[in-house]
């Protein structure tokens, strides 16, 4: 398994009439939770699609536990909890920090939440296998 943490902000832009951030943006707190994860590996999306690949969203849940608000300090913890076949899952759980000087964090998550992303070819847009070199990198995990 591998697990990676991001800090967010919530900015007000992104909260609703309620003081809540918006409900669709958590999948954009997911991405840029998988987005982050895969940048501290030495990974990018724009390295994958430079060598012909892209990974199209398959499946998308969210569990809305708590609302996160403007100005919370949020923590993305995202996870690959098995080596990536046909497809590859992230799974996340975002906290929201008590004091957002401190590391300490709420005791539960506000949300939680997994996305399926399988492999495809660009030019066919058909699914393929996920490409040797990510399966080489992340093996050291699993």
């Amino acid at each position: 398994m591998i697990e990676h943490k991001t800090k967010y902000r919530v900015p007000y832009g992104d909260v609703d009439r309620m003081g809540f951030l918006y409900h669709s943006h958590y999948l954009e707190l997911f991405d840029i939770g998988r987005t982050e994860m895969m940048r501290s590996l030495g990974f990018s999306n724009l390295k994958l699609e430079e060598s012909g690949y892209q990974m199209p969203v398959f499946k998308a849940e969210i569990n809305y536990m708590r609302p996160a608000l403007y100005d919370d300090l949020l923590e993305i913890r995202t996870q690959i909890q098995r080596m990536p076949e046909a497809t590859v899952v992230f799974n996340y759980e975002i906290y929201r920090h008590v004091n957002p000087e401190s590391d300490k964090l709420e005791e539960q998550p506000i949300t939680t939440g997994k996305v399926r992303l399988a492999f495809m070819n660009p030019a066919t847009k058909r699914a393929v296998r996920p490409p040797q070199f990510l399966k080489d990198l992340l093996s050291k995990y699993f």
